[in-house]
């Protein structure tokens, strides 16, 4: 579901060959983000560049991976967010909930696919 590469103390994240996080594997990527948030000082980037729509639960999932990041001491980002998203964000009110960047593609460094 996910590939994941591993620089130093961070963590990139893509989802692998789907471009919806919704109620059908939310879970999933719920359990396999919260194993990398896990350890103290990583830092988590999951790049959502090909992600085109985010439903509820998969939103749930972001907001409590973000609020458990703080908690076990790492950092969790979303990166090149489309503007569907984007717009998901504004109407959902969850501006403030992510901390938002921009990151490089990370195809070519692929650490591990989980399914």
């Amino acid at each position: 579901m996910l590939k994941i590469a591993k620089e130093g103390n961070q963590f990139k994240v893509e989802l692998f060959q789907v471009n919806r996080l919704n109620t059908l594997f939310s879970e999933l990527v719920r359990e396999q983000l919260l194993a990398l948030i896990r350890e103290p000082g990583v830092e988590v980037v999951f790049n959502l560049e090909e992600v085109r729509f985010i439903d509820s639960a998969g939103f749930d999932v972001l907001v409590e991976i973000t609020e458990r990041s703080k908690e076990f001491g790492s950092q969790f980002k979303l990166c090149n967010i489309t503007d569907d998203v984007r717009e998901l964000i504004i109407l959902l009110e969850l501006e403030g909930k992510f901390h938002i960047c921009s990151c490089e593609n990370t195809r070519e460094k692929i650490l591990l696919v989980l399914d």
